[in-house]
Order: structure tokens, then sequence, then C-alpha cells
């Protein structure tokens, strides 16, 4: 289940880096009408994107090496 959760984390984390204004539209910008996310609000979808997609490099790799204990 850690390998599936992280591919799926990754792929996520990949939208959220390479659309963010989309991710920012189907979080958040759907209520508002005729607006555009700030620059600010991009810069923090990016950081989130990486963030998923480190926590989903860290699920495989916890998969293939799990700790002993």
């Amino acid at each position: 289940m850690a390998l599936l959760g992280g591919i799926l984390l990754i792929l996520l984390g990949f939208l959220g880096v390479k659309f963010p204004a989309f991710i920012w539209y189907i979080s958040i910008g759907w209520q508002f009408r005729d607006s555009e996310p700030s620059d600010i609000a991009i810069g923090i979808n990016r950081f989130i994107g990486y963030f998923i997609i480190v926590t989903g490099v860290c699920f495989i790799i916890d998969f293939f090496f799990p700790t002993i204990g």
C-alpha cells in the first residue's frame, strides 16, 4: 500500500508543481467570480507540491527499505 500511496503522492505533487494555478482554482478559486491567483498563492502551491513529492519518495523508500524493529 505504501508503494501505491507514494506513487499517488508523487503524481499529485507533480500537478501542484506543474499547474499551481489549476490547483488553486479547484481548491478555492471556484468560489470567486473572475479572479486570478496571486503570486504568493502560486508559490505556496508549488512549495506544497514539492513537499508532497518528497513525502511520496519517502513512502517509496520506506516500502523498499523498511526499518527493522
